[in-house]
């Protein structure tokens, strides 16, 4: 039996926070937004200058009670990393002032590395420069009586398993210089795990907290948390040599450091988890998809987890193959490369928000991340039942909103359409829970198009709830967009927007009629003359899909005049060639 629609807009979400998370230890407490990012946001509002940025990025670790009064980070747990600070420093070198020079190069000296103990790891590696009295002193425990602390040689020992995993295994670029040793100094840094630093002379070292002992958050790991947060940290740190080798944090790419080695972590480590504290603050995607993530932070690792999981582990490592060839290409710019173009990106974009929606409360088996049901329950800007209408609305950009709908009232089938778009990276993700405990993912991707129209042959009386995120892969301009979900309902007429709108040679133009009417479909140019006559005969009830080719005609504004029975509507399009 053929349907009519009826139309139900939906957008304007209201967004509320909500956070949730699920952790084999139990609820991890949300963390706040990083304190590098709200530094980064104040100077790109000119709020403070290029040496207050870089300055201020050294004071949570090394002076924090030098910030000003009106740079209050308001932060209570120790920092994943402190590169971002060292990495700024280094690309911004040149253009600082000397007296912010000196002062940071004060706290970057470099002590350790005269330290009263070495040790060389198994693997021959890494030399590991540590003390065992001072401030700086590793714990004390030698269990093997060899007379080098267990936690020396747990530093060693995961160092050694990321240089195999990360060069030997994956294939990145090896950062150690043929024939040498890389530095790893373990240091009293009080709230911080670790940070890669580049001295200027072409390499890099890392240093690491020297105990874990000052708030530091669980993990998973079955050797404990101690052993868990060495682990994470150094796979993290090694990483950032790694990208050094790359580019040595230059370009757009230096800004996505933390996202991509945070990814590290689970790739090594993947029984430690130290990163689900972080994807339950209160700005990851998770709690808050309608703020942007650019650029990506450790609390986004799940973005590029999507990736990793999806496509394998060689994804990311030809990604930053492109990166070393190319060092001044953006981010995205390296991905929509490795993915094969603006369309693979976009559809892959609205998949990764997809799977963050399916997670936490909302995982579901065989669709997602591996770990989605530890995953944080997203929050949800608006919940309905059935078809709703809302205005237009915006979203920033790299963003989503996620939304739900309940069974509807309205009998028959489901259609989604998206339109008013302003930027072709807009695109909606559908997840149909089934009653009978089946799921079905949908990607609607506008493309070039001003409007875009899917038609399903779910029933609203076989689902249990639609899942759905709107939104916006680009990372230059926000979109606005108007979303709706179109119920068959056998008693309404209805004549559609046709699509794609924009259209070049050809475009589709949907009615529906619930009984018998005589039906006219012309077309018209801008001037009011009648250019094609589509339909003009007696139609019984049903759903009608006209096509009007337009390759014999100038592009421009089109109007398309539909008469039912003596009610007239008419709808413009654009023809572009």
């Amino acid at each position: 039996m053929k349907y009519s629609l009826q139309l139900f807009f939906l957008c304007s979400l209201l967004f509320s926070l909500g956070i949730s998370t699920a952790q084999s230890q139990g609820q991890p407490t949300p963390k706040k937004a990083d304190p590098f990012q709200k530094i980064d946001r104040a100077y790109q509002q000119g709020d403070i200058t290029l040496d207050q940025k870089v300055l201020y990025k050294f004071f949570p670790s090394k002076a924090k009670g030098d910030l000003p009064n009106n740079m209050t980070l308001d932060f209570d747990h120790p920092l994943k990393c402190g590169t971002p600070a060292t990495s700024d420093f280094h690309r911004h070198k040149s253009e600082l002032s000397s007296s912010t020079v000196n002062r940071i190069e004060s706290f970057l000296s470099h002590p350790t590395l005269q330290a009263s103990e070495t040790y060389q790891s198994p693997d021959g590696y890494f030399t590991i420069h540590y003390e065992t009295s001072g401030d700086h002193a590793v714990p004390p425990e030698d269990s093997n009586t060899d007379g080098v602390p267990d936690y020396v040689e747990e530093v060693a020992a995961a160092a050694d398993s990321s240089y195999r995993h990360e060069v030997n295994q994956l294939g990145y670029t090896d950062p150690i210089p043929q024939g040498q040793t890389y530095d790893i100094e373990i240091r009293n840094l009080e709230n911080i795990y670790g940070q890669t630093i580049a001295p200027g002379t072409g390499e890099t070292y890392i240093q690491i907290e020297n105990d874990f002992a000052e708030g530091f958050p669980p993990n998973d790991d079955p050797e404990g948390d101690q052993v868990g947060a060495i682990k994470v940290t150094i796979a993290h740190e090694f990483k950032h040599a790694v990208q050094y080798e790359a580019n040595e944090w230059e370009g757009e790419t230096g800004l996505w450091l933390e996202m991509d080695a945070t990814l590290m972590e689970e790739v090594v480590y993947d029984n430690v988890n130290d990163y689900y504290n972080y994807i339950a603050s209160d700005n990851s995607i998770f709690n808050n998809p309608s703020s942007s993530f650019y650029p990506g932070s450790y609390s986004d690792i799940t973005w590029a987890l999507f990736f990793e999981e999806k496509f394998g582990s060689q994804f990311w490592v030809d990604v930053w193959g492109t990166i070393k060839n190319n060092p001044f290409i953006s981010m995205v710019g390296a991905i929509t490369t490795q993915l094969g173009g603006t369309d693979s990106f976009n559809r892959n974009y609205i998949e990764s928000q997809l799977w963050h929606y399916a997670s936490g409360d909302n995982a579901t088996q065989g669709f997602g991340f591996d770990e989605r049901s530890f995953y944080p329950t997203p929050s949800i800007s608006e919940n309905y039942r059935g078809d709703v209408t809302q205005p237009a609305d915006t979203l920033n950009i790299l963003s989503a909103k996620y939304f739900e709908s309940v069974q509807s009232p309205f009998p028959g089938g489901i259609a989604f359409s998206l339109s008013e778009l302003l930027n072709p990276r807009a695109g909606l993700g559908v997840l149909a829970y089934f009653k009978d405990g089946s799921i079905e993912p949908l990607i609607i991707y506008s493309g070039q198009q001003e409007s875009v129209f899917s038609e399903t042959n779910w029933r609203w009386d076989e689902i249990e709830k639609l899942g759905l995120v709107a939104t916006n892969g680009s990372y230059h301009q926000r979109t606005r967009y108007a979303l709706a979900i179109q119920s068959i309902d056998p008693q309404i007429v209805r004549v559609e927007q046709n699509y794609p709108n924009p259209f070049n040679k050809q475009t589709t133009i949907r009615y529906s009629i619930p009984e018998q009417k005589e039906v006219q479909l012309e077309i018209f140019d801008v001037l009011g003359r009648k250019v094609a006559t589509l339909v003009d005969e007696s139609q019984t009830e049903g759903i009608y899909k006209e096509t009007f080719n337009g390759q014999n005609y100038a592009s421009g504004i089109y109007f398309y005049r539909i008469i039912l029975d003596g009610e007239v509507t008419t709808k413009k399009m654009t023809l572009v060639k």
